[in-house]
């Protein structure tokens, strides 16, 4: 089957699209870095609630430009009323991210004896804090599954006419932009995760789903880690 093109009129606004979701790394990680140099003049909080509308603005942005540009509608991207399978899957998908994240984790830390350097970045993120590392979670969550998924998926489809060929350059530069953060190391279980949630995308085109899975995921690391950093500070 031929390539189904995107109308000319159409590209602009999805290849815009697509250009800020790859920048979004940047940004994130940049405005994280922010908070300590923000928080002696706005205070550690002010710098956090600044940083963090900033990201979420930007990738409201980004979909602003996809639903009025490019018309895209949000049951186009797997945003429509969730059901208990919304939840199910969701909780399904967390729990398989964490047997098949597990298992990657073990063969690489354990089995290779790689060093570990992901629990103590995160750990500097979230200070300690609970409620900042939820914050993380469902920002990482909810925005990540949104551009990654959701957008990037199906304006990558309309480009190239061939849905798994999208879903695979949205997975390979999702994995790819964590090397920002992350060694090569690290992105292992990072990629299993990924997969594991394109593949829960294009099954069930359910965007809610995704997110659920991946701030379950991030949100009971990240918890963990501020629970154990701030008994570590007391």
């Amino acid at each position: 089957m031929a390539p189904i093109a995107a109308p000319p009129a159409r590209r602009g606004p999805i290849v815009l699209c697509l250009g800020l979701i790859l920048l979004y790394p940047l940004l994130s990680v940049a405005m994280q870095g922010s908070v300590q140099h923000l928080s002696s003049t706005t205070g550690e909080l002010g710098a956090r609630v600044l940083t963090e509308t900033a990201i979420w603005l930007y990738a409201a942005i980004v979909l602003a430009i996809a639903l009025f540009w490019e018309q895209r509608s949000l049951a186009s991207i797997g945003l429509r009323y969730p059901t208990l399978a919304t939840a199910g899957f969701g909780i399904g998908a967390a729990l398989a991210i964490t047997a098949v994240g597990g298992a990657s984790a073990y063969v690489v830390y354990g089995l290779l004896h790689q060093p570990q350097h992901a629990e103590a970045q995160a750990a500097a993120i979230a200070r300690g804090s609970v409620v900042y590392a939820l914050c993380l979670a469902v920002r990482a969550g909810a925005l990540e599954e949104l551009l990654f998924r959701g957008l990037a998926i199906e304006q990558l489809t309309r480009l190239t006419g061939r849905r798994w060929l999208a879903a695979s350059l949205a997975t390979l530069a999702f994995i790819g932009l964590h090397a920002l953060r992350f060694d090569w190391v690290q992105l292992i279980p990072i990629a299993t995760a990924s997969i594991v949630l394109t593949v829960l995308y294009i099954w069930r085109r359910d965007l809610l789903a995704n997110m659920i899975a991946h701030i379950a995921v991030d949100a009971t690391g990240l918890v963990l880690l501020a629970l154990r950093t701030h008994q570590l500070t007391h």
